[in-house]
């Protein structure tokens, strides 16, 4: 169900990890490595050269490799042999130094890895126009009252810019996570039968930091068949990832709901309809990032539940990574998508916000003024106090406010002002600003490690 699923990822991801792009890698990485062996004098030049051309024009049918593949137990295995072919045609010679010196893995992870890279690049440029929207609405509603929600039940207000920081304070964290476990996890596999380079007879090293400087990937201090915890760390970052964003499509559901009605998803012409009922407006947007944090947390069990692989290189726990790894990302991409749609899109209804506060009548505020009659009346009286206040604003439709200016003990102590102040979102406003301001700061800080090379 390619064409079905495609809906759930992005066209810049699904032609990243396509079959022709995946087969298109491991072309280049035998190329290179034919490259890199000729410069440091491990294969003779003509036959280098008859091996880089031939790769340059060669091509495999998918479909023919898959079936093939499936008998042999790797992609690589296949290639190879319709590799040395076509090569064999041209220089029978040259046919022998065709993937001279690696093995099936080095094929595989390397060619797997460099998709990574191409993947992660991509989603980079998407994360930091997703932190730069988040950003812009926290500085335009950081004084946007809103009333807050723990346990799904109202809570002392907060903003909606306040909110929004928590949700970009996250993505922010998650993004510069992903970048540092990608930059690990885009590292070189070549070693050989037994991962030690052997037949390379001391030019080893030399080879696989020209073939790595090729390639653009890293050079490990030892190879990694039997070693997947970069890609087990690659794998959770993405699914973290997802979840993150995963609240934001959680959270704006919830506001979107008819009852609520504070932030809605953009609109658009046939978006977040219903086959049956023609009122509905579903949260489309909402719908993906949920769906990409409900599936990835499960794909990345796979590779961290490989970890402890049989010696060498492990019966089963290498050839998945492609597939599920390819999953990974596609799921971190719509995630993405979706967030940037919410994030640049979101239409906010401050005044619905204000509503849903105001038809609480002030009990929210119970906990400040809680405190400050305590630390004037003591706690015991305060307790009274304001436990019979909210009491009655629920059962009366009064304002605790006015209810409080009806009350000697407390006018006593505290002048009209005051009560106001207590029992209005201006503490609770004034609360947010600084946290906002932190998480704005250190996002433009997270923005420059995320879009170093």
């Amino acid at each position: 169900m390619d064409a079905l699923n495609a809906f759930f990822s992005t066209p810049a991801i699904r032609a990243i990890w396509t079959d022709q792009a995946v087969i298109a890698a491991m072309i280049r990485f035998e190329a290179e490595l034919a490259a890199a062996q000729r410069d440091c004098g491990v294969i003779p030049a003509d036959a280098a050269d008859a091996i880089i051309d031939t790769c340059s024009s060669f091509a495999v049918d998918a479909g023919k490799l898959a079936a093939d593949a499936r008998v042999a137990g790797t992609l690589a295995i296949p290639l190879v042999k319709m590799l040395k072919a076509a090569v064999g045609k041209r220089s029978e010679g040259a046919a022998a130094y065709v993937h001279y010196g690696s093995t099936s893995q080095d094929l595989a992870d390397t060619a797997m890895v460099t998709l990574a890279r191409q993947s992660l690049d991509l989603l980079r440029t998407d994360l930091v126009r997703l932190g730069d929207a988040l950003a812009a609405q926290v500085e335009a509603h950081r004084r946007t009252p809103l009333l807050g929600r723990t346990l799904i039940q109202p809570a002392a207000p907060v903003t909606f810019g306040w909110k929004v920081a928590g949700w970009l304070d996250a993505a922010g964290r998650s993004s510069a996570a992903l970048k540092r476990a990608g930059d690990e996890a885009c590292t070189l596999q070549f070693g050989g039968a037994n991962g030690t380079l052997a037949t390379h007879y001391g030019e080893g090293q030399r080879v696989a930091r020209a073939l790595a400087d090729r390639l653009g990937l890293r050079v490990p201090a030892i190879s990694w068949q039997g070693g997947r915890d970069r890609l087990a760390r690659l794998g959770s970052e993405l699914a973290i990832l997802c979840g993150a964003l995963g609240k934001i499509g959680r959270d704006i559901s919830l506001l979107m709901q008819a009852e609520v009605a504070e932030a809605f998803e953009p609109t658009g012409e046939g978006r977040g309809g219903s086959s049956a009922m023609p009122h509905k407006r579903n949260p489309v947007s909402s719908m993906y990032l949920m769906d990409a944090a409900y599936r990835a947390p499960a794909l990345a069990s796979i590779l961290a539940g490989e970890l402890a692989s049989e010696h060498e290189r492990g019966l089963g726990t290498w050839p998945n990574s492609l597939p599920v790894l390819a999953d990974l990302f596609s799921l971190a991409a719509s995630s993405i998508a979706a967030a940037v749609d919410i994030a640049e899109g979101v239409r906010v209804d401050a005044q619905a916000m204000q509503a849903n506060i105001d038809r609480l009548y002030g009990v929210v505020y119970s906990e400040g003024i809680s405190l400050r009659l305590s630390a004037l009346l003591g706690p015991a009286q305060a307790q009274r106090i304001v436990g019979q206040v909210c009491e009655q604003a629920i059962s009366q439709r009064t304002p605790v406010a006015e209810l409080l200016k009806q009350i000697p003990e407390v006018t006593a102590v505290l002048g009209t002002e005051d009560i106001d102040i207590l029992a209005g979102p201006q503490p609770q406003i004034a609360a947010c600003q600084p946290m906002c301001s932190a998480v704005l700061y250190q996002w433009q800080e997270q923005k420059t490690l995320i879009q170093e090379d």
